[in-house]
């Protein structure tokens, strides 16, 4: 195990006259439940990944069905089950206390929780005793990790199960037994929360390692695989078995077009989520910040222990291997670049506590200014909401919220945000006594503007990008009496809302396209309304989500009702 060195306890520092000391457990612990609770209750699901999760897994809870995926009553094929099973659960578990889909959103919190957890115990075993919580701090500091980290996706469980599987490889040269069991577990649980992607990339790194590697050609690190295969058999057999016996063709949907067709392009023109030129090199330069620059500092610093250092060689055979896949698949989203945080961040963890005084100094005066701006941003335009009663006339605002909407005021809401407001410039005259200042000062300003935006602006927010005013409007215009509902462009995330919000399931004319429904609803772009359906139908209603002017529903039923 590589250890850096470090103070055991508290420095002074004979030029300014201070104590210097490490960030204290209890504060982590404090910052950290600051990043993950804000913004996992509180609202109803956002387009886009939010909506189609939670429909799933509120049909399980209906239905029973933990086998098949569905979505508004058709198979849904694209995710294995686990993050639908845990949703599900907890949704059910918080009823009496939170709307199912507040309940079903805290499961995020625990693959969180569970990935920070991970994180820091591969840290603090790899480069010694404080720097998991400094792992942990580069992790909540990605610029890419915030918004993931807080909805419901089924890209959780893949980050979670990475970060497990990192932390039984580190732990495998020493102790196989426990490392075996968090191997297996990572990968199974990466298997059973998105797919194929972290089983395949894991085992890639686990046998490179040691083709590499002198380090980890040893007896204890084969025993490692070895339990670590048996571990992942039942997570990465049972279910999938279950669902061949059940359904062949809804097995080769899953396996065949979601896992072989998104990774070698055969269905993505079908399934979407194409892969552009330069779109992860161009991505990495933000989403990973700070974390890459971190990262590379620390690599460049130990070079020399390259060919010693366990925790170098698995952090970067770990980010080579993980970004060769997203480099070569067919397919990419932001999100399927979340296990590429947990190599930085293993990276980067000895580097935090060992930048100069002068750095240090300059990143958390820089991060003080910018995030306070920022929090000053937030507390003004929610002010000058409660006063006026309308958002300010701000085009870079009023493009993607309602200008027009009515900021309510919550107290406990805006207590929250003024006590959170208050710590964060309490923090102030601490941090220039920290090892870790700069980083910690990033993120806690980071985290103030989250839990701001999760409070303040939440009510804002939560009626732009959910689908509950929009359909709830257009169910007096629904024949009370009707044989069936048509539809036609209607996306994953509307029939999702669709079928939650008015209990509706509709005939997709893309599949049916004979279906005689005396309903049906279309979706479209606002400046393109779609021509009549037929002399026999005419219009009932028209509407859209608050400040959306792309996405538009038209409402026809037949006249003869």
């Amino acid at each position: 195990m590589a250890t850096a060195a470090q103070p055991a306890r508290p420095i002074l520092n004979p030029s300014t006259g201070r104590v210097r000391f490490h960030l204290p457990l209890g504060w982590f612990l404090l910052l950290a439940a600051a990043y993950v609770l804000p913004g996992l209750i509180g609202h109803d699901p956002w387009k886009q990944d939010e909506t189609y999760v939670f429909d799933i897994l509120f049909r399980m809870l209906h239905s029973h069905d933990w086998i098949m995926p569905q979505l508004a009553g058709e198979p849904f094929m694209e995710k294995p089950p686990l993050y639908y099973w845990l949703g599900a659960g907890l949704a059910r578990l918080f009823s009496g206390w939170l709307p199912l889909y507040d309940g079903a959103r805290l499961a995020t919190g625990v693959f969180m929780t569970v990935t920070f957890l991970s994180v820091g115990l591969a840290a603090r075993h790899a480069w010694g005793k404080g720097n998991g919580r400094r792992a942990v701090l580069v992790l909540m500091s990605c610029f890419g990790l915030l918004y993931e980290s807080h909805i419901m996706i089924t890209d959780v469980p893949m980050l979670a199960g990475f970060a497990m599987a990192s932390y039984g490889l580190i732990l495998g040269r020493t102790r196989p037994f426990p490392a075996g069991i968090w191997l297996g577990m990572g990968m199974g649980v990466g298997f059973l929360g998105k797919g194929v992607l972290v089983p395949g990339a894991v085992g890639v790194m686990a046998l490179l390692l040691p083709l590499l590697f002198d380090t980890w050609r040893s007896k204890p690190y084969a025993r490692t695989l070895g339990m670590a295969l048996v571990v992942a058999l039942p997570w990465v057999l049972i279910w999938p078995i279950v669902l061949y016996l059940r359904d062949p063709h809804q097995f080769y949907v899953w396996f065949w077009l979601n896992n072989v067709g998104r990774y070698l392009g055969f269905s993505v023109a079908e399934l979407g989520a194409n892969n552009e030129p330069w779109f992860w090199p161009k991505t990495l330069l933000w989403f990973g910040f700070p974390a890459l620059y971190l990262a590379l500092a620390s690599v460049w610093q130990r070079r020399h222990e390259l060919s010693r250092s366990a925790p170098l060689q698995l952090g970067l055979v770990g980010f080579g291997v993980y970004l060769t896949v997203l480099l070569t698949s067919a397919s990419a989203r932001t999100s399927y670049g979340l296990p590429l945080l947990v190599a930085l961040a293993l990276l980067a963890a000895p580097q935090v506590a060992t930048l100069s005084a002068g750095l240090s100094r300059w990143l958390d005066w820089g991060a003080r200014l910018f995030f306070g701006v920022l929090a000053a941003l937030f507390w003004g335009v929610w002010g000058s909401m409660i006063v006026t009663g309308h958002a300010p006339h701000w085009s870079f605002l009023t493009r993607v919220l309602p200008a027009d909407f009515v900021m309510p005021f919550q107290p406990l809401a805006v207590g929250v945000a003024a006590m959170a407001t208050l710590a964060w410039l309490a923090a102030w005259f601490g941090l220039p006594r920290l090892y870790e200042r700069a980083i910690v000062s990033f993120v806690a300003g980071l985290t103030l503007c989250w839990l701001l935006f999760a409070t303040l602006w939440l009510p804002w927010l939560d009626d732009a990008k959910s689908y509950r005013s929009v359909f709830v409007s257009m169910q007096p215009a629904l024949p009370v009496t009707r044989n069936c509902v048509a539809s036609v462009n209607l996306g994953e995330s509307e029939r999702a809302m669709l079928d939650y919000f008015l209990g509706i399931q509709t005939l997709r004319r893309e599949i049916h396209p004979d279906v005689a429904c005396d309903v049906l609803l279309v979706e479209g772009a606002a400046q393109l309304p779609p021509a009549s359906p037929g002399a026999g139908w005419r219009p009932t209603w028209q509407g859209a989500r608050p400040g959306d002017t792309h996405e538009h529903f038209w409402l026809f039923v037949r006249k003869s009702r």
